[in-house]
């Protein structure tokens, strides 16, 4: 959904209405409309949302896979060393019960 554009006319129209000048307020509602023009310039929109959901997405998706990645490679490097504990004890116990 769009922002309703400031209707300057209406607003001129009103302030006169109410007083002012016609030229002062046309000068007014000018100046309200640029104000808010520019505001609406710095809206984001659905597409820009969207386009923004699949970028984080992607980056999620990217993340997750070096994180599993780097995980297999910690566990390796457990299993590795638990495998060595595990035989030095072995041997260890071996040595103990004086079977070597």
């Amino acid at each position: 959904m769009t922002a309703a554009a400031f209707d300057t006319l209406t607003a001129a129209r009103d302030l006169e209405a109410a007083g002012i000048e016609r030229r002062q307020a046309e000068a007014i509602a000018g100046t309200v409309r640029q104000a808010t023009a520019a505001d609406r310039e710095a809206l984001a929109t659905k597409a820009d949302l969207a386009e923004l959901r699949a970028d984080m997405q992607a980056d999620m998706a990217a993340l997750e896979t070096r994180l599993r990645a780097d995980l297999r490679a910690e566990l390796g490097t457990i299993r590795w060393s638990v495998g060595l504990i595990a035989a030095f004890l072995f041997a260890i116990g071996l040595r103990v019960f004086g079977l070597i």
